[in-house]
């Protein structure tokens, strides 16, 4: 049986010789892993179109666990992603964490079209802007979100830092009992900014200042401490 798929390669893992194991995401069946025969061969057809952080179109059969690659053709190669090492790291953070969260053979529409829209978005905004306005989605998503409208602990309006184990701002009295960090007042405002955007926010959200790999470590700090998800991306693009 040959189905139809339009998916986003999320990785690619060596399987036996020359054959590797897709993991990627559609929005019909989500994360499926599909089984590309001789993609490790330097003649394969198919190689150049199953590259990590990839949109293409594939031609297989879909069954669980694993599906069977018959062909495939490139819809987008983000060529713009892979020719810079930050957007790269990015990205690939991006990708990661969709196939964490994403579940086997369940459609889940949302997580597809940001993961997508977030990777052709490389090509117009800061690489680190894209990776905290995704990881605040994913958050938010989740029910997860950091609550950025007073203090956590007592909900009053002036606040001086960020706690990640009680879930967002603290005010300065507040900061003294719990684990948190203080940061700028600008550095805040966009923290806040960030959680409260849509993915439609994107370009006013570009416009209200510098997004910086510390902004982006609070967000990876929240996904990581309720989730319980190591993230081996970050480990990389926290080193740049």
């Amino acid at each position: 049986m040959n189905d139809r798929l339009e998916a986003i390669i999320l990785r690619v893992d060596p399987y036996k010789e020359t054959d590797g194991l897709l993991q990627v995401l559609g929005k019909e069946h989500g994360k499926m892993t599909i089984l590309a025969k001789g993609i490790l061969k330097g003649s394969s057809k198919n190689a150049a179109s199953v590259q990590p952080i990839t949109h293409c179109d594939m031609v297989l059969d879909i069954k669980e666990p694993i599906s069977l690659l018959h062909s495939a053709s490139i819809i987008d190669f983000y060529r713009f992603i892979k020719e810079d090492i930050t957007r790269l790291s990015v990205a690939s953070l991006i990708c990661e964490i969709a196939m964490q969260v994403s579940t086997p053979y369940q459609p889940d529409e949302y997580l597809y079209d940001i993961t997508k829209e977030s990777l052709a978005a490389f090509k117009s905004y800061p690489p680190i802007l894209i990776g905290c306005l995704y990881v605040s989605l994913i958050l938010k998503e989740m029910g997860i979100s950091p609550m950025v409208d007073g203090c956590v602990v007592c909900d009053e309006t002036k606040v001086s830092a960020i706690s990640i184990s009680e879930g967002g701002f603290v005010c300065l009295r507040c900061a003294k009992n719990v684990t948190s960090k203080a940061y700028d007042a600008s550095f805040s405002r966009l923290f806040r900014y960030t959680v409260k955007a849509q993915w439609t926010n994107i370009s006013a959200l570009a416009k209200q200042g510098e997004f910086t790999l510390d902004l982006l470590a609070v967000f990876v700090d929240f996904f990581k401490d309720y989730t319980s998800i190591p993230l081996k991306s970050w480990e990389f693009l926290r080193k740049l």
